[in-house]
């Protein structure tokens, strides 16, 4: 060992006599080579090794269905030595500031559907539909380009319900690893998601607590899994069933979605599970840990949600009746089947929907622009905030007709402040304002209004299936090219609640971001 040691030290002798007589700053060399404290370059880091790993799954997947597995070894390796680099030369500062964590949340579906659209390419498809197709698996839109979709390896299909559950569990992450770093900023993402609820205390500890939602994602996971297998469809399509279902997803690896199994206890189990991934997290959480199940009931989020879901129910029962449906037990069903499917955002089926009577139709159509719970995998505007909206609306008429009284806009009890009532309208706003954008753009790329009313809100909502060539059986793939861009984009801004993107084209972000630019380089 001393040998060793004073080898070592001759060694280190000699390296340090070379730079004096090169003229070279030993500690400039040092300052160099060391890892920088940088939280956007280190957070991608560490996104590019899980989906180096979670490439992994997928490759295992073509390898024991015979197929190529090439195309799977370039990502795996392109995103782990991303990743390696970025984690050897950066570190995770003390603090993150805001605008940070921002940029990591906005950007972060954005790497993700870039890394994840290579393996597409490499089975042969474009560029931008693979970008388009990887969008709609990590925001869980549900939203496909393929037409045959049994013609597709195995791989890739799995793949594609795999980043859906990939995507649901990033939107739970958010709670996990970026609200933390944010301080009161986080506290006001977080109220901004879970409106009405007392998060003072819970955004105290809530790196803590909140990582149990990702336990209960997981339970979710590994329940249906357990309760499809028994139905018999397999190990395959159980799993890519129950990636689409408990992320809201949607996306399925046969043509004909849920209706190929013509199973009925297939369809009560998805139906039940697209109803808990969109219900509030923080509910299940409660009820959980109080061992309290009534305390669902307790939230007027969720007693309108459940209320929805029954009177849309029983209202397309009625409405098809005789004309449908023959048996009140299938039309029951199916009924309930599409209304929690579409309002959930999930955008499986088991009949063609768009065949149906228009008032039927319209009224799925205004279910996907509601969406489910706050807090959930869901996409839409969610039930709270219409439920607040209309209490904001409301306020402002009373308060016009008697200007002097006061009116308090108040969520189970709880009164909410000015400005959680100025994030959840300014949400809605953004949400019709870039639809209205969106629609009008699709319109000028070529596509029938029809069409481009159903694909904005669709894509907006994160649901999928939308109507006319756009149906549950229908394909995203005779769209224009730009179209698709452009609904690629509004799947990105819908995902993350608009304001988070939008912000990315404000010159103040920018400012504020740049403010520490020797962090990142």
């Amino acid at each position: 060992m001393t040998a060793l040691y004073d080898k070592a030290r001759r060694w280190f002798g000699q390296l340090a006599y070379y730079f004096d007589r090169l003229n070279v700053d030993v500690n400039n060399v040092l300052n160099k080579v060391a890892r920088k404290e940088s939280a956007i370059p280190h957070m991608f880091g560490i996104l590019m090794v899980y989906l180096s790993i979670s490439l992994i799954v997928p490759y295992l997947v073509s390898l024991y269905y015979d197929e190529d597995p090439r195309p799977w070894l370039f990502p795996i390796l392109l995103c782990f030595l991303i990743g390696l680099m970025l984690l050897l030369r950066y570190r995770s500062p003390e603090v993150t500031r805001p605008t940070e964590a921002m940029f990591i949340v906005a950007t972060a579906w954005l790497v993700m559907a870039i890394m994840g659209a290579i393996p597409f390419v490499m089975y042969g498809m474009g560029v931008v539909d693979a970008l388009f197709e990887a969008m709609s698996g990590f925001t869980t839109t549900g939203s496909s380009i393929m037409s045959d979709i049994e013609s597709w390896p195995k791989s890739i299909l799995f793949w594609r319900s795999f980043t859906q559950w990939l995507g649901g569990a990033g939107v739970i992450m958010v709670f996990v690893t970026v609200l933390p770093m944010l301080g009161v900023g986080g506290r006001n993402l977080f109220k901004n998601e879970f409106p009405g609820l007392d998060v003072q205390n819970f955004s105290a500890r809530i790196q803590e607590e909140a990582r149990k939602f990702h336990y209960i994602y997981g339970f979710f996971s590994l329940a249906m899994l357990v309760l499809l297998l028994l139905t018999g469809i397999g190990v395959y399509d159980s799993l890519c069933v129950m990636f689409s279902t408990v992320s809201t997803g949607g996306l399925s690896p046969h043509s004909e979605s849920i209706a190929y199994y013509a199973s009925a206890s297939v369809e009560w189990i998805v139906i039940i599970f697209m109803f808990l991934a969109a219900t509030n997290f923080y509910l299940h959480f409660q009820a959980i840990t109080t061992r309290d199940p009534y305390r669902f009931f307790r939230s007027s989020e969720f007693r309108l949600y459940l209320g929805i879901v029954l009177a849309a129910t029983a209202a397309i029962t009625a409405f098809l009746w005789g004309k449908e449906f023959s048996d009140l037990g299938d039309g029951v069903r199916t009924s309930m089947f599409h209304v929690v499917s579409l309002m959930t955002s999930t955008g499986f089926a088991t009949a063609n929907y768009i065949a149906w009577d228009q008032a039927v139709v319209f009224l799925l159509l205004a279910l996907i622009v509601i969406g489910g719970s706050t807090g959930s995998t869901a996409g839409g505007i969610k039930v709270a905030r219409f439920f607040l909206t209309y209490k904001f609306i409301a306020s402002a008429l009373h308060k016009t007709v008697h200007p002097r009284s006061i009116f308090t806009v108040k969520l189970d009890g709880r009164p909410l402040s000015e400005e959680a009532l100025s994030s959840v309208v300014a949400m809605v706003m953004c949400y019709f304002a870039t639809a209205l954008v969106a629609v009008v753009t699709l319109i000028l790329a070529g596509v029938d209004p029809v069409t481009s009313v159903s694909a904005a809100v669709t894509s907006l909502s994160n649901c999928g299936p939308g109507l006319g060539m756009l149906g549950p059986y229908g394909s995203f793939g005779p769209l224009p090219v730009i179209a698709k861009l452009i609904l690629t984009f509004t799947m990105w801004a819908g995902r993350l609640e608009f304001i988070s993107v939008l912000v990315l084209f404000t010159p103040v972000f920018w400012r504020e971001l740049m403010r520490y630019r020797e962090r990142y380089v």
